[in-house]
């Protein structure tokens, strides 16, 4: 699918494992501005199909990524993540939009879109990120693997200050003022008429 231009910004939230990125970006925008993403890994008890991700199969997933209906594709954790370039443009058709990703699914809808496309970087403590992760995950494992990743996951705020339209949110702070933060980036992109 040819890659068209975008009528409105594409927010799109970056930062380490146990930042908050997914909480604050349902705290910020209206549920209906999420851009969903295609996965391949397992539907949780909580989340519903076409609402928090569209569930593929590994060959559906095989078939978008073929018929380059993705404007970016990942693994993450060994599943498969991916952005629809037809959900994208519809998302942002008469207002903005967002979507949580790693930094390479930011980099690549950055190329293809350009300056809409804008990167918010949760910056936050490994102190933090662990606190955050043992409040939240029973699996020692998996707490071990995230917080061996928040090196060079946090260190991706490198990469994000290369591009001309960045934020960058300090996530030690309390959730409602890292809420209040995105919130003016919001206003302040929206003001700015990119183009």
């Amino acid at each position: 699918m040819k890659s068209k231009k975008l009528k409105h910004p594409f927010f799109v939230i970056i930062g380490p494992s146990g930042s908050g990125k997914t909480r604050v970006a349902e705290a910020v925008f209206p549920k209906e501005y999420k851009v969903i993403s295609h996965t391949t890994r397992p539907i949780r008890s909580e989340e519903q199909d076409d609402i928090d991700y569209y569930f593929e199969t590994k060959e559906q997933f095989d078939y978008l990524v073929n018929t380059e209906a993705l404007a970016e594709y990942d693994t993450y954790h060994g599943n498969q993540y991916g952005v629809g370039i037809a959900e994208l443009l519809n998302k942002t058709k008469d207002h903005y939009a967002y979507d949580v990703l790693t930094i390479k699914g930011f980099q690549e809808i950055q190329k293809q879109f350009g300056n809409m496309v804008i990167p918010i970087f949760l910056e936050v403590s490994k102190k933090n990120v662990l606190s955050r992760l043992e409040s939240r995950e029973e699996n020692e494992e998996i707490i071990k693997e995230r917080g061996a990743l928040y090196d060079q996951e946090s260190g991706n705020i490198a990469k994000v200050r290369e591009y001309p339209y960045h934020y960058i949110i300090d996530a030690n702070q309390s959730f409602e003022k890292v809420v209040e933060a995105v919130k003016r980036v919001i206003t302040e992109v929206t003001r700015l008429n990119l183009r």
